[in-house]
């Protein structure tokens, strides 16, 4: 029986619980311990019987850990990640990579420096229908990708911007929603040549945008355009749509459509449209729809995956050099709303 890996949760955010609950889940890992001096983190530590550790320090003096999981704001990311790799310890780092292309530089030469694992938790890489999507677009049977469509309409509620980092710089949907989107649209399709955004916050009047468009232009010759916004009431955004988190209700609709010469494929729900013989808008557009298509396992796919890279079973399926990627994409769109120009990348 192979040995369970050892896993330390560093901040007990959002995310970080979420990924307690996938270690706990997982038949590859074991929770070693937490770090965080929130009075939560206090309660947890009880509730799991798990060390609770003030700092970084005290957890690098513990015993048989084998990796980690950074789950901390983002201007910290540099700090932990690199103490840890210093240490050769692997970890899984919560998406983006840093705050800024400098500091995700450095993360990514220590873990080359350093010869340890780096995970960027760009989790929805692991749903296996992102993986079925993959696949259809490799094998060629939606013909080129001429065009995809991108949305991410949803309505977040009041007490949701308590907290005063959403209505600050990076706390809007581009920061918060649209880089999965940025990572998702990537692994898909390729490297992107030019970006050119708009945003607008007339409809909250927080600092923060509130509403955004992005075209991409990638290097294949596809074009993209993103929709986001969290003022509108609708049912199309991947949350509601991938039922990989119970939070989230189910809407049985898709968030993107990828159009090719041969078909197109709305995504999540996984309905391919086609034509039989002839392809000709004259003719009777066939459609297929993969029923079984929820997965609601992503972040326990994750986990597995990690436990497999610290076993040197597998290679990162995210490494540092994506997160930078999708960092890359992500200061393009922000410098493209604010100058107004089209951004080459």
């Amino acid at each position: 029986m192979n040995k369970k890996i050892n896993i330390s949760i560093v901040g007990t955010g959002l995310m970080g619980l979420q990924h307690i609950k996938a270690i706990l889940k997982s038949k590859k890992t074991n929770l070693h311990s937490i770090v965080d001096i929130s009075n939560n983190a206090k309660n947890l530590s009880k509730k799991y019987k798990i060390p609770l550790y003030s700092n970084v320090n005290e957890l690098l003096n513990s015993k048989n850990l084998d990796a980690v999981i950074v789950a901390t704001p983002n201007q910290l990311h540099e700090k932990h990640t690199v103490s840890f790799l210093k240490n050769k310890i692997p970890v899984l780092l919560e998406k983006p990579i840093s705050d800024n292309i400098n500091s995700a530089k450095k993360i990514i030469r220590s873990a080359n420096k350093n010869k340890t694992p780096l995970l960027i938790g760009y989790h929805r890489r692991h749903n296996s229908i992102v993986s079925k999507v993959k696949e259809i677009i490799d094998k060629g049977k939606l013909g080129k990708i001429v065009s995809v469509n991108v949305l991410c309409w949803l309505y977040k509620h009041k007490a949701y911007f308590k907290e005063k980092w959403r209505i600050s710089k990076g706390g809007g949907p581009l920061g918060i929603n649209l880089v999965h989107d940025i990572d998702m649209i990537c692994y898909l399709l390729g490297p992107i040549q030019y970006v050119q955004s708009f945003t607008t916050n007339k409809n909250r009047k927080f600092k923060v945008e509130d509403t955004a468009t992005v075209s991409l232009v990638f290097k294949s010759g596809t074009l993209c355009t993103l929709n986001l916004s969290d003022t509108i009431v609708a049912p199309w955004s991947y949350e509601l749509t991938a039922g990989e988190n119970p939070a989230y209700p189910t809407t049985n609709q898709s968030a993107y459509m990828i159009g090719g010469t041969k078909g197109s494929l709305q995504f999540p729900n996984l309905k391919n449209w086609f034509y039989k013989n002839e392809r000709s808008w004259w003719k009777k557009i066939l459609v297929k729809e993969d029923l079984n298509k929820k997965d609601d396992n992503t972040l326990i796919n994750q986990i597995d995956h990690f436990a497999d890279v610290v076993s040197k079973k597998n290679k990162p399926k995210v490494n540092g050099n994506d997160g930078l990627v999708s960092l890359k994409i992500f200061a393009a769109i922000t410098k493209s709303a604010k100058l107004g120009k089209k951004i080459r990348l």
